[in-house]
């Protein structure tokens, strides 16, 4: 797949690659990681937060979530919006909006996201946190004798349960269990960062997973294919664990050496040195191997915690991860032809409509009679070519998500989350291993974007 660019990026400038771990170096089989964390937040929300057991029905559908999509905590609403906060689908709980009912609860169709009550969902975790708080919303509103809580503290509990099994063991020894189950292994991927290393580009890990899960990980991702090297710790100069961005970014932190063998722990306030890591923040590594800010790119595939956060506090030049692009450009392709058609049936309907203005134009400006039946047909001619279109489109969104359209589009607007990639992130990718089909030292452009008048 190929790399795709926001803004200007000179990898001969570029003296550091760092990369987060989940979902970034090492990706997911996301269906089944999903599943895995859908089933466990329930568990969690019996246990700990007394949900009933009715719960456990609940059933997993991936192709029912998107990322990038936003939570109405207090009317149990899942929406869809634009880069201009418009809202292009609608959902309570599982169940579609009427757009009467959007209109008149959102005064429009619009939002301000700024408001606490809505909840940005923008990351693969968000799959499962979609599934279930819909469906809890479904049943609330279905069995009010089971007097759950109101719909803000549910999206609370959910985001509690979902972030708990992800911090705490629960999730990672499951998956430590099965890797083949759960993780992808990537040959490319591997050869892709050796390669890197041979232009003299340094690599860093920077991972909110903990040492033991991270080594599990890339002893079973990287060390089957290096070439180069014996041990993913020869690969990588610097690996931080625990890091909790997206604090690592913007505050001080405590930082820990490990021994890799024992994975013993001591406290480390000298230079660093290449090694393995907990805690600690980015400034310090920054400042010891003497960088500046634009030196170093940093992957990760978390919007806020991996790119908003690191682009704004330090600096550092950004890559996004969206795994969902492979799919998402087939799509685009297997489209072309009903796109063009679109785009041609639209045309169609302009020269209509300027012809019906250019009918009332005679009589409201010059005072003459015009034929309302040659208004009335040009209309005719309008409503088929609307129903062609709206077949047209129905057709075209079967080829993405069913029920969420484009992740990267909301109607004709770019999506909301697709706004944040283009402001945050200077080049955005599929996976690592597209890094195999360009040059470690590629001077990477952005295509000129033309504002309304160039067009």
């Amino acid at each position: 797949m190929a790399i795709y660019v926001n803004r200007v990026l000179n990898m001969k400038h570029i003296k550091v690659i760092g990369f987060d771990m989940d979902h970034t170096l090492v990706r997911y089989h996301s269906d089944k990681f999903e599943e895995l964390t859908f089933n466990l937040a329930i568990d969690r929300l019996i246990s700990d937060k007394e949900y009933p057991e009715e719960i456990k029905n609940f059933e997993f559908d991936f192709h029912k979530a998107i990322r990038g999509l936003i939570v109405d905590k207090v009317n149990g609403n899942i929406l869809k919006v634009s880069q201009y906060n418009k809202i292009k689908t609608s959902y309570h709980g599982t169940k579609p909006l009427p757009f009467k009912e959007q209109r008149k609860l959102y005064q429009g169709s619009s939002v301000d996201l700024s408001d606490p009550i809505y909840m940005s969902l923008d990351t693969f975790f968000s799959i499962a946190h979609t599934l279930l708080f819909s469906q809890l919303v479904d049943l609330k509103d279905a069995k009010p004798e089971l007097a759950l809580p109101e719909y803000a503290n549910m999206a609370d509990d959910v985001t509690y349960a979902v972030d708990i099994i992800h911090r705490d063991d629960s999730l990672k020894s499951i998956v430590k269990a099965d890797l083949d189950k759960y993780v992808v292994k990537d040959e490319k991927m591997v050869e892709a960062l050796e390669r890197f290393v041979k232009y003299d580009k340094k690599l860093w890990v920077i991972t909110n997973s903990d040492y033991t899960y991270t080594k599990a990980l890339l002893d079973y991702t990287i060390n089957p294919f290096l070439k180069d090297h014996k041990h993913w710790s020869e690969l990588f100069e610097i690996t931080v664990t625990l890091a909790f961005k997206p604090r690592f970014f913007t505050e001080k932190n405590i930082m820990l050496k490990i021994d890799p063998d024992s994975g013993l722990m001591e406290n480390f306030d000298k230079k660093v040195v290449p090694g393995i890591y907990q805690g600690g923040y980015a400034t310090k590594l920054q400042d010891n191997f003497n960088l500046a800010g634009d030196q170093i790119l940093y992957l990760g595939d978390h919007i806020y915690g991996d790119i908003v956060k690191l682009k704004k506090a330090c600096g550092w030049r950004t890559a996004l991860v969206i795994e969902e692009l492979d799919f998402e450009v087939d799509a685009y392709k297997s489209t072309k032809a009903i796109s063009v058609e679109i785009d041609e049936l639209m045309a169609d309907k302009v020269e209509f409509e300027n012809q019906i203005d250019d009918l009332y134009a005679q009589e409201f400006e010059f005072g003459k009679s015009v034929e309302k039946d040659q208004v009335y047909a040009k209309f005719d001619e309008i409503e088929k070519i609307d129903k062609k279109i709206g077949t047209l489109i129905k057709s075209y969104e079967a080829s993405f998500n069913g029920h969420w359209g484009e992740v990267m589009r909301a109607g004709v607007e770019p999506s909301i989350f697709a706004s944040q990639v283009e402001r945050y992130a200077c080049i955005y990718m599929t996976k690592v291993s597209d890094f195999i089909d360009y040059s470690p030292r590629k001077y990477y452009r952005p295509m000129k974007l033309k504002l309304a008048h160039e067009k």
